[in-house]
């Protein structure tokens, strides 16, 4: 049985990032390669997450993000969830959204491994000390600190059509420059954050407030030399529109929504982190 997918899944939410994951994945199956799952072990998948958070852990403590020039945003994928992570806690309340991996940066590395253990794979207190050996009661505390850092969430869960004919409405309202109705379907405290990694242009502060963030992008949508095309998709549960200019993908812009009004604008720019979206925007674990 290949575990592929769940190792992937859980070095995205730990990292949130493609190549990070991948290697992940490699470095996973190779040490059972060297080590292979003894029959003993009963629970095979959860020997897995605990194997996985614990090699996330030492790999993002190795990590040096501090170089990263400008503001950092998870890398944005189109992934099918591991069937059996589907009827988990995490995915039945929506909670794995872009939005919330951006928040989990925030956490400390093992606030991250307690948040990710307990709300997506419903461990328990004394499960989670047991696997990246801690004390239950500690687990305990830095699941309520975690729980507190990321209570700003603001993307609620709304049907998949819903979402995607909001995204639609914002480019069009933007494309014909109406603001006054692009501004009735923004949020009062919406913000808009690029990601550029300083390897394209991209705002240097995020932008906040309707009518900052309406005229910023009308203003940026009309200024092109070659007028974007618009693709729309679904990433981590959130509607995300795909502009291309001359078919190649220069943004993809991830939206957070709020009583189906947009509260937050996540700009991926950084032509790194938008090299693996094909055609069928279809992410493949390889």
């Amino acid at each position: 049985m290949s575990f592929d997918k769940l190792i992937f899944s859980i070095a995205y939410d730990m990292t949130g990032d493609y190549e990070s994951s991948r290697d992940v994945v490699q470095d996973i199956n190779l040490k059972f390669l060297e080590s292979p799952i003894a029959e003993i072990v009963a629970d095979k998948r959860n020997y897995v997450i605990r194997t996985t958070i614990n090699h996330c852990l030492n790999l993002k403590k190795r990590e040096q993000r501090l170089t990263y020039t400008g503001s950092w945003l998870p890398e944005p994928i189109v992934s099918s969830r591991e069937q059996t992570i589907h009827y988990s806690k995490f995915e039945e309340h929506n909670s794995l959204c872009y939005e919330l991996i951006f928040l989990l940066e925030q956490l400390s590395l093992t606030e991250r491994a307690v948040f990710v253990l307990r709300e997506a794979f419903d461990f328990d207190h004394k499960e989670i000390a047991e696997a990246i050996n801690i004390s239950t009661a500690n687990s305990r505390q830095l699941f309520k600190r975690a729980k507190e850092k990321v209570a700003n969430l603001k993307h609620n869960s709304i049907s998949d059509a819903t979402s995607i004919e909001v995204a639609k409405k914002f480019v069009s309202l933007i494309s014909s420059g109406e603001i006054e109705e692009l501004i009735a379907i923004l949020n009062d405290n919406i913000s808009i954050i690029g990601d550029g990694g300083g390897k394209a242009p991209a705002i240097a502060k995020p932008i906040f407030g309707k009518q900052s963030v309406a005229q910023f992008m009308i203003k940026v949508f009309n200024n092109q030399s070659h007028p974007p095309t618009f693709s729309f998709t679904q990433i981590l549960s959130q509607p995300a529109i795909i502009i291309r200019i001359n078919g190649e993908i220069i943004c993809i812009q991830v939206l957070s929504l709020q009583e189906n009004k947009i509260s937050q604008v996540f700009a991926v720019i950084n032509p790194d982190k938008l090299s693996h979206f094909d055609s069928d925007f279809k992410f493949v674990v390889t």
